[in-house]
């Protein structure tokens, strides 16, 4: 009977509205960093494609793809750092996107 006193004010904790929070949190960093790691290619479509609009063709195919292909490889490498770390609020105690844009296809259109 004492252990299970003991154990009522952690299961009363655990249903705070700080759990809807991590949950919330948790899942949706979970998912980022899943759409992350499979949509990190993207970047080789749209960062020539950013840099075309701004500085040309020839600008495109030359910085662009080399801003592409880092861009990538950092939203891969964040992506697995937020699947890795889903069920903890890292960094800084908070469940926010590690890049900008959160996604690579964010709101219907192509986001410097």
């Amino acid at each position: 009977m004492c252990g299970l006193i003991g154990v009522l004010p952690i299961a009363a904790e655990a249903a705070t509205p700080d759990s809807h929070y991590y949950l919330d949190g948790s899942t949706r960093k979970l998912g980022r960093g899943v759409a992350n790691i499979l949509t990190s290619p993207l970047e080789l479509i749209r960062e020539p494609y950013l840099v075309g609009q701004r500085d040309g063709g020839f600008a495109s195919l030359t910085v662009g793809v080399a801003r592409g292909i880092t861009s990538g490889i950092i939203r891969a490498g964040a992506g697995a750092i937020e699947v890795l770390t889903f069920y903890m609020s890292y960094p800084n105690h908070e469940y926010k996107p590690l890049v900008e844009p959160e996604f690579v296809f964010q709101h219907s259109e192509w986001v410097p």
